[in-house]
C-alpha cells in the first residue's frame, strides 16, 4: 500500500512540475474566464439586469394586503346612564307637558369594543404616473448598457495586460537563448586559453579576463531568471491560474512585423469603436431621461383599483368588495420641483461638455499611440542596424584575435556589444508588438 501511494504522489508532483506552452491567444482564453477583475465585471452585469427587471414590474398592479387586530382589558367604549322618570305620553301633546304619570328608568352602564379585527387586500394600477414608469425602465436600460460598455473597457485593459506579459516574456525567453550562448562560447573560450596558459603562451591575466566575464554571465543570468520569476508570478495572478503551475510562452519575437501604416485609421471614423465614446454618449441621455423623471413628478398620477376588506366588530363580521380610483395632483412640489428641473438642464450641458472634451481627447491618445507606434518601428530599424554593425566589427576582432593582431580584452568586449545590440533588437521588437495593441485599443479594435 506504502509502494502504492508513493508512487500515486510521485505521478502527481510529476504533473505539477510539467511545463506547458502557452500560445497568446489561449492567454487571452484564460483571462476572460478567470481575471478577478472581469469576474467582478460580470457580476455588475448580473445586478444591472436585476435592476432592469424590478423596473420592469412597475408596469404591473401594485398589490397589498394589511391586516390588524386588538383586544382592549376592558372596552374602549364605556357609557353609564343615570335613572330618570319619563313622562308617560297618552297620544295627547297637550297633555304632555303635564303628565301626572312617569314610567321610572333604572341607572345602567354599556361597555363594549374591546376588541375588533381588521384585514383589506387591495390591487392599483397605474393608468398614468407622469410617464415616469416608461421614463425609469428607459434609465434601467441604459444602466445595463453602460455596465456592459465598462465590462467590455475592462477587458480591453485586461487584454492590454496580457499583451504586455506576454511579450515581455517572450523577450526574457530570448534574452535567455543569446546569454547561454554566449556563456557557451565563454567556456570553449576558457579551455582554449586555459590550454594556451598551461604551455606558457599565454599570461594568467587573460585567463582572468575570461573567468571574470563568466562570472559577470552568471550575474545576468541570476537577474534574468529572477526577473523571469517575478513576472510569471504577476501574469499568472493575471490569467487566475496557481502559482505551482508551470508553462512557458510559445511564440518567438522573431518573424514579419507590418509597419504602423498597416494599422493606420482615420480618428474620426475610429472614435465610434471607442466604449468611452459610447458611455459619454449614455450620460447625456441618462440626464435627460433624469430630467424626464423630475417633470413626471410635476405631473398627476391617475390610478385605479379593487379590494376586498373583512370586518369584525361588535359580535359582527363582514367581508366586503371594493373599487376605487385616485387622483394625485402635485401642488406644492412644484415650487421645489421647477429648482431640480433647472438643475438637470445644467447637467446635460455639463454631460455635453463632457462628451465634446473627452471626444478630443480620445482622438489625441489615438494619434499619440500611432506615434509611439511608429517611434517603436523605428527603434526596430536602429536596433537591426546595431546588430549589423556589431556583428561585421565582432567578426572582424574575432579574426584579428586569431591571428594575434588585437588582445583578448578586446575581442570579448566586441563579443559583449553583440550581445548587448541583440538584446536590444530583441527589446525593440518585443515593444512594437505592444505597442501595436495599444494603438488597436485606442482604435477601439481589441482581438479577444
Amino acid at each position: 500500500m506504502g509502494k502504492i501511494f508513493i508512487t500515486i504522489a510521485t505521478l502527481f508532483l510529476g504533473l505539477s512540475a510539467f511545463s506547458q506552452n502557452y500560445s497568446l491567444e489561449f492567454c487571452k482564453e484564460l483571462a476572460l474566464k478567470n481575471n478577478k477583475k472581469l469576474k467582478t465585471a460580470r457580476l455588475s452585469i448580473q445586478a444591472a439586469e436585476k435592476v432592469k427587471k424590478s423596473a420592469f414590474t412597475e408596469y404591473f398592479p401594485n398589490i397589498s394586503a394589511s391586516g390588524s387586530l386588538f383586544r382592549s382589558s376592558k372596552g374602549l367604549i364605556q357609557l353609564e346612564t343615570p335613572g330618570m322618570d319619563l313622562p308617560v305620553y297618552d297620544g295627547n301633546l297637550a297633555n304632555l307637558e303635564n303628565a301626572t304619570q312617569f314610567a321610572h328608568v333604572p341607572s345602567f352602564s354599556i361597555e363594549t369594543l374591546d376588541y375588533a379585527n381588521f384585514g383589506i387586500v387591495t390591487a392599483v394600477q397605474p393608468l398614468y404616473a407622469g410617464g415616469r414608469i416608461q421614463t425609469g425602465n428607459k434609465l434601467a436600460e441604459l444602466n445595463q448598457e453602460i455596465t456592459k460598455s465598462q465590462y467590455d473597457l475592462t477587458a480591453d485593459e485586461i487584454m492590454i495586460v496580457t499583451e504586455k506579459h506576454y511579450w515581455s516574456l517572450v523577450a526574457l525567453k530570448e534574452k535567455k537563448t543569446t546569454l547561454e550562448g554566449y556563456e557557451r562560447l565563454l567556456l570553449t573560450l576558457q579551455k582554449e586559453v586555459g590550454d594556451f596558459y598551461d604551455a606558457g603562451l599565454i599570461k594568467k591575466s587573460d585567463l582572468l579576463q575570461v573567468k571574470l566575464e563568466l562570472i559577470k554571465v552568471n550575474g545576468n543570468k541570476l537577474k534574468l531568471a529572477n526577473s523571469t520569476e517575478i513576472l510569471k508570478m504577476a501574469f499568472k495572478q493575471h490569467l487566475g491560474i496557481s502559482y505551482g503551475q508551470e508553462f512557458d510562452v510559445q511564440d518567438s519575437i522573431g518573424g514579419e512585423l507590418l509597419p504602423p501604416e498597416t494599422y493606420y485609421m482615420e480618428t474620426d471614423y475610429a472614435l465610434t469603436n471607442r466604449e468611452e465614446y459610447n458611455i459619454l454618449n449614455k450620460a447625456v441621455s441618462a440626464e435627460k431621461f433624469q430630467k424626464k423623471m423630475i417633470v413626471g413628478e410635476m405631473l398627476p398620477e391617475l390610478g385605479v383599483g379593487i379590494g376586498g376588506m373583512y370586518l369584525d366588530i361588535l359580535d359582527q363580521d363582514n367581508t366586503y368588495g371594493i373599487a376605487f380610483a385616485s387622483l394625485s395632483i402635485p401642488i406644492s412640489d412644484w415650487w421645489g420641483k421647477s429648482y431640480k428641473k433647472q438643475e438637470k438642464d445644467i447637467k446635460i450641458k455639463i454631460a455635453e461638455n463632457n462628451l465634446k472634451e473627452n471626444s478630443e481627447l480620445l482622438q489625441l491618445q489615438m494619434s499619440q499611440a500611432y506615434y509611439n507606434l511608429k517611434e517603436a518601428y523605428k527603434q526596430i530599424d536602429i536596433a537591426r542596424t546595431m546588430v549589423v554593425h556589431s556583428t561585421e566589427y565582432l567578426k572582424e576582432l574575432e579574426d584579428h584575435y586569431d591571428a594575434g593582431m588585437t588582445t583578448l580584452s578586446d575581442f570579448l568586449e566586441a563579443r559583449a556589444m553583440s550581445q548587448e545590440a541583440m538584446d536590444s533588437l530583441t527589446d525593440a521588437r518585443a515593444q512594437y508588438k505592444i505597442k501595436v495593441a495599444e494603438y488597436l485599443q485606442a482604435l477601439g479594435i481589441i482581438q479577444r
